[in-house]
């Protein structure tokens, strides 16, 4: 099942690997400054990896949850924290503005889901 959109897929042809945290956002973000091997630490960590629909990956770009959100309500919040905890986990630092978007993003995810 595809976590963006909540549909099942039966061809690995319709599926591509996405970055929670796309690389480029991870770069601009703190990210430019790691080392080779952190990089693709980064990069293959499962944590930040996901099979989702190909369109909607590429939909999605290079963008973070104040740009973009899964069309799929019901994983919204899942994805914001996931996001974030990489964010986190790798120290990346975004900017007061995205901080604020994000928090507001899971609060209202919270208050819909619960």
């Amino acid at each position: 099942m595809d976590p963006y959109t909540g549909h099942f897929f039966t061809k690995a042809s319709d599926l591509d690997v996405e970055h929670i945290v796309p690389l480029k956002w991870a770069h601009d973000h703190g990210g430019a400054s790691w080392s080779r091997a952190q990089k693709r630490r980064f990069a293959e960590d499962p944590d930040n990896l996901w099979l989702v629909d190909d369109g909607h990956n590429q939909s999605k770009g290079d963008r973070g949850p104040d740009e973009w959100m899964p069309p799929y309500e019901p994983v919204a919040q899942i994805y914001v924290q996931r996001f974030m905890a990489i964010v986190q986990k790798y120290g990346l630092k975004p900017t007061l503005a995205e901080i604020r978007h994000f928090e507001t993003l899971a609060a209202n995810s919270q208050r819909t889901s619960g």
